[in-house]
């Protein structure tokens, strides 16, 4: 039987890729959740479009009529986040409890939660699996740390996935999603129109990097693929080994060489940290289920890198 699947914040960064993902796979009936009129996307265009707003349960409902399982992409992100903590409980915390009720009462069978590394706090360093504890203080951490509450609360009455993901960063599907801040992407960015790479925090700093291809690949992983979880389940997602700033300023680099004809400069602006930098991100339990992580990492910059390009010079 065809699963029928709602993306929340199916327009946005991840839920653009994670759309065209399972429309390439064309297993699943999908719905996109969207704050205001649109029409289904070029990348999705067999999907149907539901108007919908995290603070309308009545909107909710109507969203999650006959859907068999949510991915719940919509939340502010971490800009947002610090700039208006109030807005942020609403939307990621608020906003997710609507959702579980609108759900609940719709008979979906499974909600799959886009958490994050962040969870866990900072610094993020040493190693950290599920078990470690939670301490975020960013408003970004602690929301959604909070949402994933909201969701445990009811495992009784609709079972969940939470995902932590590392720092995921690829191609999106429009350049016009507010996501140009993160790492890699802001790397190509100045790939492109500086001709040389900044870096403002100590480039020895570890981060664990996940592609948004493997994203989408461990999403559809525990939320079509495998059986839907009998309560509610948490998973750690990196890739297999962090890497420093430095390591993916060297792969910027190297990529806009292949792509823009030239490599950019790599340029420390903080001395390095002397403190410990080591991150640890262990994905082993979802490893153990049969998930494997492929790592394009090459791949992904290069699409940002020929995207930034054709819409910073291009045009």
């Amino acid at each position: 039987m065809t699963n029928s699947i709602l993306l929340t914040g199916g327009f946005g960064n991840l839920g653009g890729r994670f759309s065209a993902h399972l429309h390439n796979i064309g297993d699943a009936e999908i719905t996109l959740a969207t704050r205001r009129p649109r029409t289904a996307p070029p990348w999705a265009p067999k999907a149907e479009v539901r108007i919908c707003d995290l603070v309308d349960l009545e909107s909710l409902k109507r969203a999650c009529q006959g859907i068999d399982t949510i991915f719940h992409f919509a939340a502010l992100n971490d800009r947002q986040c610090l700039s208006d903590p109030i807005t942020a409980h609403q939307t990621n915390v608020i906003g997710t409890a609507n959702l579980i009720n609108a759900a609940i009462s719709c008979g979906v069978r499974h909600i799959v939660y886009m958490s994050t590394i962040h969870v866990y706090g900072a610094p993020l360093i040493g190693h950290i699996d599920e078990s470690c504890p939670t301490k975020p203080s960013h408003p970004y951490g602690l929301t959604h740390l909070e949402a994933e509450t909201v969701i445990r609360e009811r495992s009784t009455e609709i079972s969940s996935t939470i995902i932590r993901s590392g720092n995921g960063f690829g191609l999106p599907m429009t350049a016009d999603v507010d996501i140009w801040h993160i790492i890699v992407n802001d790397l190509c960015v100045q790939a492109v129109r500086d001709k040389k790479l900044v870096l403002k925090s100590p480039s020895n700093t570890e981060r664990n990097f996940i592609t948004i291809q493997d994203i989408c690949r461990a999403l559809h992983f525990v939320g079509v693929e495998s059986t839907c979880p009998s309560s509610s389940v948490t998973f750690n997602l990196g890739s297999i080994q962090s890497r420093t700033l430095r390591e993916m300023s060297e792969l910027v680099a190297e990529q806009s060489l292949q792509v823009l004809g030239s490599r950019p400069e790599i340029v420390e602006t903080v001395e390095r940290s002397v403190s410990e930098t080591k991150l640890d991100f262990d994905s082993t339990a979802l490893r153990s289920r049969g998930f494997s992580t492929q790592e394009d990492f090459e791949v992904e910059i290069e699409g940002i890198l020929k995207l930034v390009k054709k819409t910073y010079v291009e045009k």
